[in-house]
């Protein structure tokens, strides 16, 4: 197994060599510098050594002439393998030292390793012609070797000075988005005090300057936060999460005002994990929280008004019919009752409720005295009343309800086999809160005293639903209803 010498004192460039020569079958020993090297390779001779130029100590160029001089040595390969910044004039010295190979990095590891392998196998074959070396003078060594140390040393001086600037232009740039940002940007301790704030934030809480804010806040805990308990709060999910996204909490002014606030905060860490402070950006969302809450206000009186128009629409047709007077508001109560027994969202028991309360309001356009006739309807008289169905939904359709009330209404006398009215609607064609309305009706109109019989009571009513599930009337809304009565005691009220 060959064995090749590694000399850098790049930790990076030695365990890159150390891991790619090691992997396609070579022996691979290391040193930091030159004299290490060379002390290395006399009480162990490599097969090959490869070199770096800039080392301390001794560097690349002393090694190579070192170990070209030495009888023991100077027939192993040297090859140079340095970085691509490195001046022509570099190769040409190294070679005129004897160098073997000049190998500018990086390079493809297929391609260095080509090369590593030809030249084994060249000097394998121990060929004895060989190019006459340049001798050099001590004093021309010297003198180009200075010259090449130079160079480097001004590549490496041109170097931190490029990335110097670089880091000045990113501070400047940061600086200038700190300063000119329109969020509030600030540093905080894990305790609760302020270590840095931009311009915007202070302006914000109506401080005059970063100063002032933090002499006169010096515990954000009780002086900033309205609850304290929040930014206990924020603090946990830090430790948890590290970040936080739109935490919204109130803070005080400088005139004890209080405003809104959303920010997102994050956390900074040492190397062993340990909160150093928190930063976060903040901006004031007062006015949107006033106008979430001046348009939530606004919302609970249109709604406000609108159940009341509902209520006036029942109690209209209350009054046309005495004898069901009632009926709506009874069919709102069983229908919102067996919607929440089937797990309905709020919003749709809500829709639901309010569907019941007016399911009967196109009932104002049937005359009074076909709506309270005591005896059996002529065919006539029933379709009459079969339209009020129609009827409600031609009064409602305008509505623009956040609910499927107007297909409540307008479907509630549908049946699961088609054979209801006023469309001939099936099965899943009819909504849900139509099919919850159909059965509630159908229960508190049979449970119920009508012009033209005495209440049947409720069990017959049960009986009826319990007949005709999976046929007239939805089957799980069926049971939900059946379950209610019978198992829960729900009763009519």
């Amino acid at each position: 197994m060959e064995k090749i010498l590694v000399v850098d004192d790049d930790e990076q460039n030695v365990s890159y060599l150390e891991t790619l020569l090691k992997a396609n079958g070579f022996q691979v020993t290391t040193a930091r510098n030159g004299s290490k090297a060379l002390d290395a390779a006399r009480e162990d001779p490599p097969h090959l050594i490869i070199s770096d130029i800039l080392m301390p100590v001794m560097d690349g160029f002393m090694l190579c002439k070192e170990w070209k001089s030495d009888e023991r040595l100077k027939n192993i390969p040297f090859v140079f393998y340095t970085a691509t910044y490195t001046d022509p004039k570099d190769e040409k010295l190294a070679m005129e030292m004897g160098a073997d190979l000049f190998v500018i990095k990086p390079q493809e590891p297929d391609i260095l390793l080509k090369l590593i392998q030809d030249f084994l196998t060249m000097f394998k074959s121990k060929l004895t012609e060989k190019t006459p070396e340049v001798e050099l003078s001590e004093e021309a060594f010297i003198q180009e070797h200075n010259e090449a140390l130079f160079r480097k040393l001004e590549k490496k001086i041109r170097q931190l000075e490029e990335a110097n600037q670089m880091i000045r232009e990113s501070e400047t740039k940061y600086r200038s988005v700190f300063e000119n940002s329109i969020s509030g940007i600030y540093r905080t301790t894990k305790e609760g005090r302020f270590l840095t704030l931009n311009p915007a934030f202070y302006r914000m809480l109506g401080y005059g300057s970063q100063e002032e804010l933090r002499s006169l806040v010096t515990d954000i805990n009780t002086q900033l936060y309205v609850v304290p308990q929040d930014r206990a709060r924020l603090v946990e999910l830090l430790e948890k999460n590290n970040s936080v996204q739109g935490f919204e909490t109130r803070f005080y002014k400088k005139d004890h005002n209080i405003i809104w606030v959303k920010a997102d905060v994050w956390t900074i860490r040492d190397a062993n994990n340990n909160i150093l402070y928190y930063e976060g950006i903040a901006e004031d969302i007062t006015d949107r929280i006033q106008k979430e809450k001046e348009l939530k206000t606004s919302a609970e009186k249109l709604r406000s008004a609108m159940m009341g128009t509902i209520h006036v629409m029942a109690t209209i047709v209350e009054h046309r019919d005495p004898y069901t007077a009632g009926h709506q508001r009874r069919v709102s109560e069983i229908s919102s009752a067996i919607a929440k027994e089937l797990g309905l969202s709020p919003g749709q028991v809500e829709g639901v409720k309010i569907a019941g309360l007016i399911h009967d309001v196109g009932k104002i356009s049937i005359p009074t005295e076909i709506l309270v006739k005591p005896g059996k309807l002529t065919p006539t008289e029933r379709l009459l009343v079969e339209s009020h169905a129609e009827a409600s939904y031609n009064i409602l359709k305008d509505v623009d309800f956040p609910w499927p009330i107007l297909d409540a209404v307008h479907q509630h006398h549908e049946r699961i086999n088609g054979s209801g009215y006023p469309q001939g609607l099936a099965n899943e064609k009819i909504v849900l809160e139509a099919r919850i309305l159909a059965i509630a009706d159908v229960v508190e109109a049979m449970a119920s005293h009508r012009p033209y019989r005495p209440a049947l009571g409720i069990d017959i009513a049960l009986e009826e639903i319990e007949k005709n599930k999976g046929i007239l009337y939805d089957e799980k809304t069926a049971n939900a209803c059946l379950t209610l009565f019978r198992k829960k005691n729900y009763k009519i009220s």
